[in-house]
């Protein structure tokens, strides 16, 4: 009788508290009691620790990092490329520069220009991306752009693979293809009735 009278105590105080939770921890044998708030305790520090730690990094400045420049084996400071012009660049190279080299030039120019934030600090993340693959043509997103003009380029767009770009520009210019023809067709037709 001595335990149901401890029972009902229990409940009602936990009805008191809106928690079902409290009958169980209260009705449990005292050793799984034990267990249990070793494993909360250790749970709960473990969490604490590791969302105290914080990595830091020192910001890497323009005036420390060094690009070589292509051909020459010379090393210039991000600040000095970034203010090299081709003539200077063409007297460090000693020839002179093809069109295909400028335009290198200026693109790599352009693209140190965006990783290097306004304090002078480098974004590296930024520096070191790769730079957009080359379209390649796919044959089976223009097929899709040629039967299915308009949802063609919907159903590329929703293949998830590692060509999907190439497919989706492939179905958009053959979709581009068929309304153009069609609306010369149309062109003509309208012609030939007047």
């Amino acid at each position: 009788m001595n335990l149901q009278n401890e029972k009902t105590e229990t409940i009602d105080i936990c009805q008191e508290f809106g928690e079902q939770r409290i009958i169980i921890l209260l009705t449990m044998k005292p050793l799984f009691m034990f267990k249990y708030f070793l494993f909360t305790s250790f749970l709960i520090s473990i969490i604490h620790s590791s969302s105290a730690t914080t990595l830091s990094f020192k910001e890497t400045k323009k005036d420390d990092v060094f690009i070589t420049l292509p051909g020459t084996g010379i090393s210039l400071s991000l600040t000095d490329y970034i203010k090299l012009k081709p003539s200077d660049f063409k007297k460090l190279k000693g020839q002179k520069l093809t069109l295909k080299e400028l335009i290198a030039f200026k693109m790599t120019q352009k693209k140190i220009k965006k990783a290097v934030r306004k304090d002078g600090t480098v974004d590296i993340v930024e520096l070191q991306q790769k730079p957009k693959e080359r379209f390649k043509w796919h044959w089976g997103g223009f097929f899709l752009g040629l039967f299915l003009p308009v949802i063609g380029i919907v159903i590329s767009l929703f293949i998830k693979d590692d060509e999907k770009r190439n497919k989706m520009t492939s179905a958009s210019i053959s979709t581009l293809a068929v309304m153009t023809v069609g609306m010369i067709i149309l062109i003509i037709n309208l012609s030939n009735n007047l």
